[in-house]
């Protein structure tokens, strides 16, 4: 019994020290669930019942951990959607709370919270969230001026409802965020093209979702998600912003057999953007047909999806959809997923991975032949879980962001192009591998620890830069090795340290006609929070505490030390 409590703990305690975020770099400007605060995250008591499982639509990565199985290290903060903020957390009797925060570099946190109705079939939760920033960073490369000011400051607001009929639940949200920044990256001395001037995205967010209640004949679901979005600028201060409508709908089907254990369906997708100008419009249709089995120590997923991708022409494609699942032992299993298809890339979707790439500039879908991800957990030990991983994706028309220049003069010195603020997409068909393994204890109940060790490896080929095809092109941006340490101590019932250190080695970027080794990331995060009572809290964040130097892309140098403190007071 107490070997199984051990487990359970682990496992819980893990789900949420992973789904955290790490706070030093730059990208700290739009978290929308903070580094460390679990105060915070105890005060926003917005039950979301009834809940439908939120719509497959591609989230901002703001998901730090790569514990997720991401490849490389979400350095950007994103811009905010809608989707699901701060909702699905425990219940409590207050209904509201306010939360505020503030450090060097002008960075300032807040989020605000309420509970209009609540009850056994209803639930409207209102929540406003705000990050900034305004302060000088200083540039890795030697430059004049050798720093530059990293302004952004995001706002998100959002309505939410949720109401249980007799056969369904229904989902619906109304949100509105607006962001605004300037292009901060190294021009080496060059004229800034944007000038400092602030761009902004303004995206306005409503979304419906629909699932049945169980049942043993048929099971539905579905959701329609529309966002209209636009920009201050395009390529030049005098150019026209950017304006369209992104449209993503899905519905499906299934059919329980064998007494419930398995079920064979369907899903259907839709992904539709369209723009005012300066873009391609882009749709892409994905039918996905499966058979899911379940048994006594197994289960497996079998299917397959269809795309049909519509810009300049269609494309039709195939990729493997499968999931598999052993339990060999009551606390240790083996699973594989084997996947593949489209990345769509529209504006937004990049927006979300960073928002200086160059405005009006539209990036590659790209396709995964395949996507393989196995491993093992190990849980046997008391108060130890050992996760051992490893995996292999090929993919076409891969993008990297590199730092933005045009060509100009092969003879001007000391650089034959003109340096623009912002980044640049390049292209080219990589095949990365990875093995890895994580170990995370609990053994004294008031230190959690985890270790996570990730080695990749790289193939790029066929890559271009000014139609130039680059001979010993590098994953660029991608890191070669990463270090992940998290450690949680709960000194008093109501007093709370953490300590993360993130290291990311052998980085890579493209610049001045060759290939650019990148400083290692090595980031130490520590975090306090005290519980003054049950309604009040107070918390304390400082990162980098290395004093490092090192960028997030090449030209785009993450903040230096700094700290943050800040209340929490729920209502």
């Amino acid at each position: 019994m107490k070997k199984t409590i051990y487990i359970v703990a682990a496992l819980l305690i893990s789900t949420g020290i992973f789904a955290q975020q790490q706070d030093s770099l730059l990208r700290r400007q739009m978290e929308l669930e903070r580094e460390f605060n679990p105060t915070l995250q105890d005060a926003n008591k917005i039950n979301s019942l009834p809940s439908v499982p939120q719509p497959t639509i591609k989230k901002a990565n703001t998901g730090y951990s790569s514990w997720a199985g991401r490849t490389t290290p979400p350095l950007e903060i994103a811009i905010p959607q809608p989707t699901d903020i701060m909702t699905d957390i425990p219940f409590s009797l207050k209904k509201g709370y306010i939360s505020l925060g503030a450090g060097n570099y002008a960075n300032i946190d807040g989020a605000l919270g309420y509970r209009l109705i609540e009850n056994e079939k209803s639930n409207l939760t209102f929540s406003f969230l705000h990050n900034s920033s305004n302060g000088d960073v200083n540039y890795v490369q030697d430059s004049d001026p050798a720093s530059n000011k990293a302004f952004f400051m995001d706002n998100l607001g959002q309505l939410r409802y949720g109401h249980l009929l007799d056969a369904l639940r229904l989902n619906l949200k109304a949100a509105y965020s607006h962001s605004a920044f300037n292009y901060y990256g190294n021009t080496f001395g060059g004229t800034r093209n944007f000038d400092n001037q602030n761009q902004t995205l303004g995206v306005f967010n409503l979304g419906l979702g629909v699932e049945s209640n169980p049942s043993d004949f048929i099971n539905y679901r579905g959701f329609l998600d529309f966002k209209n979005f636009s920009t201050k600028y395009g390529s030049t201060l005098s150019g026209t912003g950017l304006k369209g409508n992104h449209i993503d709908a899905m519905v499906g089907l299934d059919k329980p057999f064998q007494e419930g254990s398995s079920r064979v369906g369907v899903d259907g997708k839709l992904l539709g953007v369209f723009y005012n100008e300066g873009m391609d419009n882009f749709t892409l249709l994905n039918a996905n047909p499966y058979i899911a089995f379940e048994g006594l120590n197994w289960k497996a997923r079998l299917g397959a999806d269809l795309l049909f991708q519509m810009l300049g022409g269609t494309k039709f494609r195939v990729a493997p959809n499968v999931e598999l699942g052993l339990k060999v032992t009551e606390h240790s299993s083996l699973y594989a997923n084997i996947k593949g298809g489209i990345d769509d890339n529209t504006y937004l979707d990049m927006m979300n991975e960073s928002r200086y790439i160059a405005p009006m500039t539209p990036v590659k879908s790209s396709f995964s032949i395949v996507d393989i991800e196995a491993g093992a957990k190990i849980g046997e030990a008391s108060g130890f879980r050992f996760d051992i991983f490893g995996g292999f994706k090929k993919t076409e028309d891969e993008h990297f962001l590199i730092l933005n220049h045009v060509y100009h003069d092969a003879l001007a010195t000391p650089y034959p192009f003109y340096i623009i603020e912002n980044l640049l997409p390049v292209y080219g068909n990589i095949s990365h591998s990875h093995i890895g393994g994580m170990l995370q204890t609990n053994i004294w109940a008031p230190l959690d620890i985890s270790l996570r060790l990730k080695k990749n490896f790289y193939t790029v080929n066929d890559l271009t830069i000014h139609a130039g095809q680059i001979s010993d092109a590098k994953a660029y941006n991608k890191p070669g090795f990463e270090t992940d340490i998290r450690a949680t101590f709960e000194a008093m019932s109501n007093l709370k340290f953490s300590l993360n250190y993130y290291f990311a080695g052998d980085r890579w970027s493209y610049f001045d006609g060759a290939n650019v080794k990148m400083s290692n990331i090595n980031d130490l995060n520590f975090g306090a929070v005290y519980d003054i009572n049950d309604s009040f809290a107070i918390n304390l964040k400082a990162n980098n505490l290395l004093f490092q130097k090192y960028d997030i892309w090449y030209g785009h140098p993450a903040q230096g030390f700094n700290a943050m403190g800040g209340f929490t007071f729920k209502f």
